[in-house]
């Protein structure tokens, strides 16, 4: 498996308008899209997005909470293949309209994210 970079950090959030109302209007960052019934939220952080979502929707959160790094991999079921292999344990793996996804852990239980989007970009 190839890193080519990262496609987005997630922070968690347990009021999305007010977090919304620092990073967009008082930061002044764009915001790319809102999912999940606005439960999940992604703003221009170039060359990178941050992602603003609150883990009580069971879609949205990294597997221990707090922040997680989503490293973009060419294929995401070729690098869940991969790391099953090697012992990793796969937490979850997933399809949303934009992208594939998967969680694992790293040795100290933090959060990563393998990320494909889907029209091949990353960053």
């Amino acid at each position: 498996m190839q890193i080519r970079g990262s496609d987005f950090v997630m922070y968690p959030v347990r009021d999305m308008a007010r977090s919304l109302a620092f990073y967009r209007d008082t930061l002044g960052m764009v915001v790319e899209g809102e999912y999940g019934d606005g439960t999940w939220v992604e703003l221009t952080a170039s060359p990178t997005t941050l992602a603003l979502f609150q883990p009580d929707d069971p879609h949205n959160g990294p597997p221990t909470g707090g922040a997680a790094i989503a490293l973009a991999v060419e294929n995401v079921d070729a690098a869940v293949g991969e790391l099953k292999e090697k012992g990793v344990e796969v937490l979850w793996h997933s399809e949303s309209p934009v992208c594939y996804f998967a969680a694992i852990r790293d040795p100290d239980g933090n959060g990563v994210i393998l990320h494909q989007r889907k029209d091949g970009t990353c960053g």
